[in-house]
């Protein structure tokens, strides 16, 4: 249903991207305040030094590489990025983190 779909938009100013802005299915507690909308800025070489790299890609198992979350880690980036505490991550819809990960997923993945 069109309702159901999730909803991120992310626009262009002077070629750099904006950030990333998602209407959440169901609102969730972030700094004290229910928020229906999460925002994340474009993460940092930095950020993936604290954090980890959350994608993980896998070149041996077949012709393209496999890409999977360590979901702790995109939790984890997800919370910097969004300015959130990590509980707020915790706290969204499953369909929500998945739709938040995958749009984000393409920062830590290098080009082919």
């Amino acid at each position: 249903m069109a309702d159901e779909k999730e909803t991120i938009s992310e626009t262009k100013t002077n070629g750099a991207s904006s950030p990333l802005a998602m209407k959440l299915r169901k609102p969730v507690i972030a700094n004290g305040e229910e928020v229906s909308e999460l925002t994340f800025r474009e993460p940092t070489a930095g950020d993936i030094e604290r954090v980890g790299n959350p994608v993980l890609l896998d070149f041996l198992s077949g012709d393209t590489p496999k890409a999977t979350f360590d979901a702790k880690a995109m939790t984890q980036m997800m919370s910097v990025l969004a300015a959130v505490p990590p509980s707020t991550i915790r706290a969204m819809h499953p369909r929500d983190w998945n739709t938040a990960a995958w749009n984000l997923a393409s920062f830590f993945m290098p080009e082919m």
